[in-house]
């Protein structure tokens, strides 16, 4: 077993000090940046889509308590905020997920919250109204779906986005516990490695975050180049 190998025909990116297959664990190790990445966005367009309808339809001390509490988490700097939960809830893949799905919430819940208060007015919104309908017809129904073009071109690039704040809560010693091959504890476990000049241990996890959020960020350029009518009629 050759302990920090460089690339090679045997191991494609080299090996780290334990001997191990630097991209056999970049491979692994992907299924846990994406899980994070995925589950978490997701988790925060829920919650945010939640306030947002609520905010937006409702108006008056609904939206002033929803907008001033996002407008809290706004003045915190994104990773000074996702270190601050993580703080409190404790290091740990589950923490993670909810710090950096507490980002995500916000943002979320500004896009829906825009867009429902500009078709409440809709007429054909009013149409339903003045048919009986409940509430929630209006907005599973009618309002729900006319803001879901917006937040799946932003649940597209946020992806990107949280994958990058997860790999540097992991760095830092605040992600999953160390033995889990995830990218960012990769790159931490790989510093001691980078200052001796076995760069392959360090470079080949940056660079698999890096196209990973490029990736995430261009498909989120093309769905709105293509779920946007102003840009398509531009």
């Amino acid at each position: 077993m050759a302990l920090s190998a460089p690339p090679s025909a045997t191991h494609w990116m080299g090996a780290d000090d334990l001997g191990r297959d630097v991209m056999s664990r970049i491979i692994y190790g992907s299924r846990i940046s994406l899980y994070i990445g995925l589950f978490s966005v997701t988790l925060g367009m829920v919650v945010g889509i939640v306030l947002g309808l609520l905010a937006g339809f409702y108006g008056r001390w609904i939206d002033m308590l929803i907008m001033r509490s996002a407008d809290v988490l706004f003045a915190f700097p994104g990773m000074l905020l996702a270190i601050a939960v993580v703080a409190i809830l404790g290091p740990g893949l589950n923490n993670v997920i909810i710090a950096v799905a507490v980002l995500s919430v916000p943002v979320f819940a500004r896009i829906v919250r825009a867009s429902a208060l500009t078709l409440k007015q809709a007429a054909y919104v009013e149409a339903v109204r003045s048919a009986g309908a409940p509430d929630r017809i209006l907005l599973i129904r009618h309002i729900l779906p006319a803001t879901l073009p917006n937040v799946i071109v932003y649940f597209t690039m946020r992806i990107g986005t949280s994958i990058l704040t997860a790999a540097s809560l992991s760095f830092i010693g605040l992600g999953p516990e160390p033995d889990v091959p995830e990218w960012g504890n990769i790159l931490a476990m790989s510093r001691s490695m980078m200052m001796a000049g076995q760069w392959h241990v360090s470079v080949f996890p940056g660079l698999a975050i890096f196209f990973t959020v490029l990736s995430f960020n261009l498909l989120g350029d093309a769905l709105r180049d293509t779920l946007d009518p102003k840009l398509e009629n531009a």
